[in-house]
């Protein structure tokens, strides 16, 4: 499989050797019924693999930001400004989103924190993580994260899991892999439960998180990389907001096709929802994974400006 996803990602530049032979056949003076149609097919052929080449050589780096405004029940009232990175996903592809540009974006947005849940390596070895996430330990908001099942080897690559959370830790970053911790926000406890990997919990055996203290927080965040397990789990923590990843928006976004080939409209493929278990936010990130390509869905940091207050049906 990783040959596979080699080859395409080094195939892919034959495009520019077939780009000037295609444009020569598309605007050659040829005025027979033959040569119309191949004229024809040529450019039907170099449509369709320029959509391609953008896919895999344009936006991939094309770095966007989103605001969402969200209002939210909580047992407390105020605000929180969160940016959300999601499924960095670097290691066997080059053209995947530069950590270093994403840690210069997070910190010009203003957030009061920063979350990221999950998926930070693809393929990456150990011994690479250091110096391959060095540019996080510049950033400034409080940063808090989990691992996603990449990070774990769980179906693609090894697990970097012990190694990265030390690298991570070593930089100041709040790792919370099946941990929780209270955030003081002025005079607000923001809760963030920070619970394992989903598939990483049901490989393992072990719980997705551990106990909620009793004490009371005004906003309630769980971190999870993959938002399956809104309804794949019989029993979650109480939360006021989960905050996912995994699902890339589809990637490749084909209208009905994303949907129906792959996982990523199982629960929610991007944005907020509210989802009879609970509220969800899934970010689309800015990774790669299975193919080097982006196509309607460009990498993306997005940005949560909650409001929360008590509400009377609560």
């Amino acid at each position: 499989m990783t040959n596979l996803m080699l080859f395409v990602y080094y195939a892919s530049y034959i495009y520019f050797l077939a780009l000037p032979l295609l444009l020569w056949v598309l605007f050659r003076r040829e005025g027979t019924f033959s040569g119309r149609i191949v004229r024809s097919a040529a450019g039907i052929f170099l449509l369709g693999i320029t959509v391609l080449a953008y896919a895999r050589f344009v936006e991939p780096r094309i770095l966007v930001t989103r605001e969402h405004d969200l209002q939210l029940c909580a047992a407390g009232e105020g605000q929180l400004r969160a940016a959300v990175w999601a499924d960095p996903q670097t290691g066997i592809f080059g053209n995947v989103m530069p950590v270093d540009r994403v840690v210069r974006q997070l910190n010009e947005l203003g957030a009061d924190i920063v979350v990221i849940p999950g998926d930070f390596t693809y393929y990456l070895p150990a011994e690479r993580i250091a110096e391959t996430f060095a540019p996080m330990a510049e950033l400034q908001p409080p940063t808090f994260v989990v691992m996603g099942n990449h990070d774990a080897g769980l179906k693609k690559g090894p697990d970097v899991v012990a190694p990265l959370s030390r690298a991570l830790i070593e930089m100041g970053i709040t790792v919370l892999d099946g941990r929780n911790t209270d955030y003081q926000h002025g005079d607000q406890v923001i809760r963030i439960i920070g619970m394992r990997d989903h598939w990483t919990a049901q490989r393992d055996r072990t719980p997705i998180n551990a106990a909620v203290p009793n004490t009371p927080a005004d906003l309630t965040l769980a971190l999870q990389h993959n938002p399956d397990v809104l309804y794949e789990r019989r029993r979650l923590p109480a939360f006021d907001l989960m905050i996912a990843g995994h699902t890339h928006g589809g990637q490749v976004l084909l209208p009905v096709l994303t949907c129906k080939l792959t996982f990523a409209c199982d629960v929610h493929r991007y944005g907020f929802a509210e989802k009879r278990r609970g509220n969800i936010f899934v970010s689309s990130g800015t990774g790669l994974g299975g193919i080097p390509m982006r196509l309607a869905v460009p990498p993306v940091v997005d940005v949560l400006n909650i409001s929360y207050q008590p509400c009377n049906d609560k």
